[in-house]
């Protein structure tokens, strides 16, 4: 389906970004010539492209302040996210990675909320070896970021489950559509220049030469589990049954949970349903959508320029008729929203229908790595790939399910596991298990604080705050993030943990494992040493007055805070 592009935009208003976008001849700019150069680093301008080849611009952090004192420039490095639909890799995949992890990168690979793979701390001069590597391995970074639609996530059980076979290849199959076709990446970062024999191939044109105004997320949850966070998305499936029409989806829009200190007109806000889909139908609905917001959007301030805005400014059913204008028919209602949802964690052993078993494995911040003197996660999953040929995917909460297990091969994957101290689900403690964190520093440019690094330090503080109340046996879900950007989705969290200054966080209770409740600010500008015990009467609270089975999110919910 064809839309006219929106005239209407005044570019004397618009944010620099889109002056760049506009004259990058479809994100090509001067990145083949500035990639060809000595300098560690790329041009303002040219940063801001790399973000939609999948890479960010950063620098080392931690080493500012020494660099500075010794009158040395800032160490430069980037970033390169890997673009997974649905999180799934095949074992070659998988290895391929873990060399360039090896050669090319800090040693690491890290799995994101988005079941997509960052390298860190890759310099320069590496880039283009390392998009020839990914790209034998039929993968890339192009779309992996930038102003374009993002990673598609699914849950893992829909690969997985008996009974959703028509929708085992939907996040590549929207990846396909929705990518987009600009030549640039191959020429740039591949193949290093054009080749005569590829033809010129036209952009989307929902995506026109200015793409979209900001970054466009869609999440295909499964019917019973929002382990994807479907609320928070800009375009969230829920697959269901419609009685006359049959298999299709409710389909929301408008989620995302980002906010800016400065910019007290933003914040977090869950989708909302719009209509029912058919299988045939949810790529021209989405198709219209993303058409509406890119006309619609905000191209003056980039921290007003999400979705979710529009949505939010117009209200629902303005929205919707924008959208059936340009899809030409009139939208059909929703189907009601599941009423059994929760979050699977997809930890632990598990048989599939065809005889063959998965095993979800904790990955500490989504970072797999080998630790001195500890866990060898990252070699243990090497000799799994290697030896027993299994299919990797990435869950929504950071983490791994390595699936295709031949029950005769079991008992030796268990004992690698073991042998290279990689912790199983029923080791795990009850706030380690679903805690999820963003790199924030040394490497995010974004970050106030810490989140990564001191993950482990809060979770630990927690599980000893609850353990003395004897609410050990009892789940927790924690977020953190080193700034309001929302990366972790702490919004959505029972505890959600978000940077405000170098040395402080602001602190929100009230999510929950069902995804479609949003947290409320509880105290600002707190040390995160002082988080267990500024939480402990609320503990106290809820072992005493909370129902057997009830959750900390819905007991904060319900009897509040004070």
């Amino acid at each position: 389906m064809e839309w006219k592009l929106s005239t209407e935009t005044d570019t004397k208003s618009e944010s620099s970004v889109e002056g760049i976008k506009r004259a990058s001849n479809y994100l090509r700019g001067d990145l083949a010539s500035e990639l060809a150069t000595d300098a560690p680093n790329v041009s303002g301008d040219s940063e801001q492209l790399l973000k939609f080849h999948g890479i960010y611009s950063q620098d080392n952090r931690d080493e500012r302040r020494a660099r500075s004192l010794a009158g040395e420039g800032l160490d430069y490095i980037f970033m390169i996210r890997v673009v997974v639909p649905g999180g799934r890799l095949s074992s070659e995949q998988w290895l391929g990675m873990d060399e360039v992890a090896s050669k090319l990168a800090d040693g690491s690979l890290r799995l994101t909320t988005r079941q997509a793979v960052q390298f860190h701390g890759v310099v320069k001069g590496e880039l283009r070896e390392l998009a020839g590597a990914l790209d034998r391995q039929f993968l890339s970074s192009f779309g992996g970021c930038g102003d374009v639609v993002r990673n598609v996530v699914t849950c893992p059980t829909l690969h997985l489950e008996n009974g959703h076979g028509h929708l085992e290849g939907i996040a590549h199959q929207l990846r396909q559509t929705f990518r987009s076709t600009s030549e640039a990446h191959w020429e740039i970062f591949v193949n290093g220049e054009k080749a005569a024999s590829r033809e010129e191939i036209e952009e989307r044109p929902f995506y026109g030469d200015t793409y979209l105004p900001r970054k466009f997320k869609i999440a295909v949850s499964h019917p019973r589990d929002n382990c994807v966070d479907v609320f928070a998305q800009d375009v969230g499936l829920i697959p269901a049954e419609h009685e006359e029409l049959g298999a299709g989806f409710t389909l929301l829009v408008g989620g995302g949970l980002g906010r800016s200190y400065a910019h007290e007109d933003t914040f977090a806000r869950l989708a909302e349903p719009l209509t029912f889909v058919t299988n045939d139908e949810v790529e021209e609905v989405i198709a219209a959508i993303i058409a509406t917001y890119r006309d619609l959007g905000d191209r003056t301030d980039r921290k007003r320029a999400r979705m979710k805005y529009v949505v939010a400014d117009l209200g629902l059913d303005a929205f919707r008729t924008h959208v059936e204008e340009r899809l030409s028919r009139t939208l059909r209602d929703p189907l009601t929203l599941p009423s059994d949802f929760d979050a699977d964690d997809h930890l632990g052993w598990r048989p599939l229908p065809d005889g063959t078993w998965q095993v979800g494995l904790r990955v500490g911040a989504g970072r797999v790595r080998d630790i001195e003197g500890g866990t060898t996660l990252r070699t243990a999953l090497r000799e799994v790939a290697t030896r027993y040929g299994a299919t990797f995917f990435i869950t929504p909460q950071q983490d791994l399910i390595v699936s295709g297990i031949n029950s005769d091969d079991r008992d030796a994957i268990t004992a690698l596991l073991v042998t290279h101290r990689v912790r199983l689900d029923g080791e795990l403690g009850n706030v380690e298990r679903r805690a999820l964190a963003c790199p924030a520093l040394p490497t995010c440019s974004q970050a106030l604080t810490e989140a990564e690094r001191r993950l482990p330090e809060l979770v630990s503080g927690l599980e000893e705050a609850l353990a003395r109340r004897s609410l050990g046996r009892r789940p927790l879900q924690l977020r953190m993030t080193g700034c309001p950007n929302g990366c972790a989705r702490p919004a959505l969290a029972e505890i959600g943990v978000v940077g405000r200054t170098k040395s402080t966080y602001d602190l929100f209770l009230g999510g929950g494992t069902r995804g479609n409740r949003l947290a409320t600010i509880y105290r600002e500008k707190v040390k995160l040493e002082d988080i267990p015990d500024i939480l402990g009467p609320l503990f106290d609270r809820w072992a005493v007055e909370g129902d057997a089975e009830e959750t900390f999110g819905d007991f904060v919910t319900r009897v509040g805070t004070q």
